[in-house]
């Protein structure tokens, strides 16, 4: 009887282990962030999983995200960026999230790469993916496996704007310009007010030619919240679009006022070559 009974247990785990093998990893995530995240949790919009089983920290790093994309403040933004380390230091994207305003390459890469080293520990495999997808494409240089890790994660949240506009970024380096501009555009159509999607997909169009396409989702990302002053490379590609549509009294009036956001700015020799060239264009056209 005894013997029966221990097979029947045995059967019963055997299922019970298979059932839970069974999951997919999506299932796996979900149930993590259930069981960890607040129960008024704000995604903004974004669904990706926070691997923290610090409450706190999957609020905070969702609004690290909402920031990013919408432009926030840069302050706020780097005062949660430094609660999340103290909270979690060990969580990968907190630490990848804190070098966000990093101006040295070197250090940046640093910061990446110690993100992506603390990845290999983590409970979640999107959280991995991420990781190596950032390390290949912002130290390796490695597009192509940029792409690879991020199609998982694609494949794994196809309802996160997050992760398809990250993988139009992998395509963008890798001059596949249509299959990013398909990757922004679906950002966008997942979360309608997205001004990074609307921005990048200006660039797409910047690049490929496409000078009044190019002001058209410039002008959209602006009126979804993109602006020069919380974003110094949004300052400038706004000025390049703006000129290359022969703008040159908005260039001059919008670098003007770009230049009282800080040294930064007044630095950027980008900023500071438009500016000259949107002068002289004025002064010809005057006459002077």
């Amino acid at each position: 009887m005894k013997r029966i009974e221990h097979v029947f247990l045995l059967a019963a785990f055997i299922a019970f282990t298979s059932c839970e093998s069974q999951k997919t990893d999506r299932e796996i995530e979900d149930a993590f962030v259930k069981k960890y995240a607040p129960k008024d949790l704000n995604t903004h919009g974004f669904t990706l999983a926070v691997d923290s089983k610090v409450p706190e920290v999957h609020q905070l790093f969702n609004d690290l995200s909402a920031n990013f994309y919408f432009y926030g403040d840069k302050d706020e933004f780097e005062k949660k960026a430094k609660k999340v380390k103290e909270l979690d230091p060990n969580y990968p994207s907190g630490v990848l999230m804190g070098g966000f305003y990093e101006q040295d390459p070197e250090k940046y890469k640093e910061k990446v790469t110690k993100a992506y080293e603390l990845s290999k520990k983590t409970t979640l495999k999107s959280e991995r993916d991420i990781m190596q997808a950032e390390y290949s494409l912002l130290v390796e240089g490695d597009y192509t496996k940029a792409k690879k890790y991020f199609k998982k994660v694609v494949d794994m949240y196809p309802d996160s704007a997050a992760a398809i506009w990250s993988l139009g970024m992998a395509y963008y380096y890798n001059d596949e310009l249509d299959e990013a501009y398909e990757c922004y555009k679906k950002s966008t159509e997942l979360i309608p007010n997205l001004p990074k999607g609307y921005e990048f997909m200006s660039a797409v169009l910047a690049w490929k030619g496409d000078k009044k396409g190019a002001l058209e989702y410039l002008e959209k990302a602006k009126k979804h919240g993109a602006n020069a002053k919380n974003d110094i490379y949004f300052a400038e590609f706004e000025h390049i679009v703006y000129y290359n549509n022969d703008l040159y009294k908005k260039v001059v009036e919008s670098i003007e006022k770009a230049f009282t956001y800080g040294d930064l700015f007044r630095n950027s020799e980008s900023l500071k070559k438009t500016y000259e060239l949107s002068k002289k264009k004025l002064d010809s056209i005057n006459g002077i």
